[in-house]
């Protein structure tokens, strides 16, 4: 599988992660987002984006297909310390979530689902039945 970034073209191919201020350093600003880790994985029926998003509230998560591309955004919210206590280390990462990925031709827009479950978010998006590799089974004659 190959994929494209929108400052260039890696491997030539169809995948699209578009990369804006996505520096992990604390609370993210307006303009900063938090790049979650995403597996994206090709198989005959379709395609699985796999993405570690911990800590959401369910009510937070938001994904969608527009334009030919699959939206993920959710919000982590930063926790409330008690008024009197010292953080001796924070290394959570609190804010906007967003990542974008340009789909495939070949994707059944009909058939997308998502599931969130032990902080992580599974998308599976079927292929076309049109667009699936068939066998064809060789004759052989003498």
């Amino acid at each position: 599988m190959d994929v494209l970034i929108d400052n260039g073209v890696v491997n030539g191919g169809w995948l699209f992660d578009r990369v804006r201020n996505g520096f992990f350093n604390g609370m993210a600003s307006e303009s900063e987002r938090i790049w979650p880790p995403v597996d994206v994985v090709e198989d005959n029926d379709g395609y699985r984006f796999i993405i570690e998003l911990p800590g959401l509230k369910t009510d937070s998560l938001e994904v969608k297909v527009e334009d030919e591309t699959l939206v993920i955004n959710a919000e982590r919210n930063e926790r409330a310390w008690a008024k009197d206590a010292r953080v001796h280390r924070a290394e959570c990462h609190y804010g906007p979530i967003h990542r974008a990925f340009r789909l495939p031709a070949d994707v059944a827009h009909d058939a997308i689902k998502a599931a969130y479950k032990d902080g992580v978010l599974e998308v599976t998006i079927a292929k076309r039945p049109e667009a699936k590799a068939v066998r064809v089974e060789v004759a052989y004659t003498n």
